[in-house]
């Protein structure tokens, strides 16, 4: 029996840092309020690169794993030497690989993580490669055990087909499920999200992410505020919404209040693998004390906080001592 087995993206991540670009405001849309440029048919200097391993689950599921939690991952990887070395520092990271499946005719996904030294923005580049692939297989929800289900950034091309199995897997076995979504899901609205949400336990996402998917079912213009987009989001049918809103914090709302984490100090080196990091601390918290998510949201903002402050989505993580002790 696992207490978590996460599901979705396993890739190499290459992290590469220049002092040029641009970061610009663009405040005619609200979904892209800053963007990074560069000067058309310029060659941009390399600093700074680092090749790290990488994906929502593979960075979630290490998360988890760091704060204790008896962790599983279901991803896929290609037949190559870049999977067998993501399959091996997983392992390594105390996180059961025994439901990673292998793709013979399609590579390992890899991301390339630009960002600029000076701001500290960063934009990723991203080949899925054989995690578009992903299944659930009957083979994988007979054998696996487990008392919650993580879905990060699961962005295979049949995704819904997946999404059906892995939701019938969480009623017939009563499991819980956190979620936290793709631009793939988002895109599709909340027409075709709606019977996911009304099965899903806790749902994390950010500012903007929330803003699209209620508007993608208001069809309204304005603003919509962090406790607004938290009611919305609830009554669509989730249990737990949290909200992300970088620099800022967190919000989270369970119906009976909503609760704030302001952001902790921190100096900036990298943001890659923030967004994993608060959510395999929310989460790990919730496992631990349901009730709580004035706590939880602690937890995922000390995490993400520490990851921000080196390079990688994994070496900043924290363990349970540790973000007991934040």
């Amino acid at each position: 029996m696992y207490d978590i087995t996460a599901i979705g993206g396993a890739m190499r991540d290459i992290i590469f840092y220049t002092e040029e670009g641009l970061l610009l405001n663009n405040p005619k849309d609200p979904l892209c309020e800053k963007v990074i440029a560069f000067e058309s048919g310029a060659k941009i200097y390399i600093k700074e690169v680092y090749f790290e391993i990488g994906g929502g689950a593979v960075n979630s599921g290490v998360g988890l794993s760091k704060l204790g939690l008896k962790t599983a991952v279901v991803v896929k990887v290609g037949q190559d030497r870049e999977g067998d070395a993501l399959i091996k520092e997983t392992k390594k990271q105390g996180v059961d690989v025994h439901f990673v499946q292998r793709d013979k005719k399609i590579s390992t996904g890899f991301s390339f993580i630009l960002t600029l030294l000076k701001k500290r923005a960063h934009t990723i580049f991203t080949y899925h490669g054989a995690s578009d692939y992903l299944q659930f297989p009957s083979q994988t929800s007979h054998l696996l055990s487990t008392r919650w289900l993580y879905l990060s950034s699961l962005g295979c091309l049949d995704w819904p087909a997946v999404f059906d199995k892995i939701f019938e897997f969480k009623v017939r076995n009563k499991t819980l499920l956190a979620w936290n979504p793709s631009n793939i899901h988002l895109k599709a609205g909340y027409k075709k999200l709606s019977k996911y949400l009304k099965l899903t336990d806790v749902f994390i996402l950010n500012e903007d992410e929330a803003r699209e998917l209620v508007l993608s079912e208001k069809k309204e213009t304005g603003s919509f505020v962090i406790r607004r987009l938290l009611r919305e989001i609830r009554q669509m049918g989730v249990k737990i919404p949290a909200i992300t809103v970088g620099a800022k914090g967190a919000y989270a709302y369970d119906g009976l209040r909503i609760c704030y984490q302001k952001e902790m100090p921190a100096k900036v080196i990298n943001t890659t693998g923030a967004g994993d990091a608060f959510s395999s601390g929310f989460i790990a918290s919730l496992i631990y004390k349901p009730s709580d998510i004035q706590r939880a949201l602690h937890w995922g903002v000390a995490n993400s906080t520490s990851v921000i402050k080196k390079i990688g989505a994994q070496r900043g993580l924290l363990n349970k001592k540790q973000i007991c002790s934040c």
